[in-house]
């Protein structure tokens, strides 16, 4: 065989080699039997590592081999055939593409802008009232037994007795309240709002007129006596504290309109005779 023969030889096998090499996906770092590892692979493997430990691009790609080595395998194997594996293939798939469909119609009615227009058309629901008020506590559980009840009733009631007599709300809620925190401060809560507190509380605070305080009551919590620092008034929170809220509607809604357009697209067929399970009871 002639050198010029082999030299010949080894350029058309560079030259498939390139060819070859020419015809893959540029995106694509790595092939692994018929599987492909693309960039996008790598960086959502990165993705959701924590920074802290987030592996390099090089030590995510061998995992992500090491995985496909292992897909490969069960493939040969015939375990894409098997029921349970093909329907929590099935799940996954199912899963992501719903996700990404909902995830791209919100993106598309769920905007900043929308959200903010939506806010102010719905200033009027959004208005809340509240109050600055204080409290005298006693704590009172509701498992509370008789004893302990009647301890509790005991301590409020005393409160109250020293604040008709004329001792100023401070300091009797600074020796007798059990919420240690307000009691520190005289018994200020600073501002309760509604629909953010208890609504047995609320609705003594807010029917009082500023400086007045209401006789002993019960709340989930336990007993108070609340005085009213300031006036009741309405308030309508800013964008910013209630956009979580607004968000979450909005993407209820839109879920809810995208399956109601699809039902009326895709047709749907239900066989429920089909769900028993030998052996198992209805």
């Amino acid at each position: 065989m002639t050198s010029g023969f082999l030299v010949r030889r080894r350029l058309g096998w560079l030259v498939g080699l390139v060819g070859l090499v020419g015809c893959e996906d540029a995106d694509t770092v790595a092939r692994v039997g018929r599987a492909s590892l693309t960039r996008e692979d790598v960086g959502l493997a990165r993705a959701g590592q924590s920074p802290s430990v987030r592996a390099t691009p090089e030590q995510a790609l061998e995992v992500l081999v090491d995985e496909a080595l292992l897909a490969e395998e069960a493939r040969r194997q015939g375990l894409t055939d098997e029921p349970t594996v093909k329907a929590r293939l099935a799940a996954q798939s199912r899963a992501l593409l719903a996700n990404a469909l909902f995830e791209r119609t919100v993106a598309e009615r769920v905007t900043e802008q929308a959200l903010r227009e939506r806010y102010a058309e719905e200033r009027a629901r959004l208005e809340r009232r509240e109050v600055h008020v204080a409290h005298v506590f006693a704590r009172l559980t509701e498992n509370a037994d008789e004893a302990t009840r009647r301890q509790a009733q005991a301590r409020i009631h005393r409160a109250y007795a020293r604040l008709a007599g004329g001792e100023s709300f401070e300091a009797v809620a600074r020796e007798l309240s059990e919420d240690a925190v307000s009691a520190e401060r005289g018994g200020d809560l600073g501002v309760v709002r509604e629909g953010e507190v208890d609504a047995a509380f609320f609705t003594q605070a807010v029917g009082l007129v500023a400086g007045a305080w209401s006789k002993p009551f019960e709340s989930p919590f336990g007993l108070h006596v609340v005085k009213a620092l300031e006036a009741p008034r309405a308030v309508v929170p800013p964008f910013e504290e209630v956009r979580g809220k607004l968000e979450t509607r909005a993407r209820e809604e839109a879920r809810t309109a995208l399956l109601e357009r699809l039902r009326g697209e895709i047709s749907i067929r239900r066989h429920p005779e089909r769900l028993a399970v030998p052996g198992e009871a209805k």
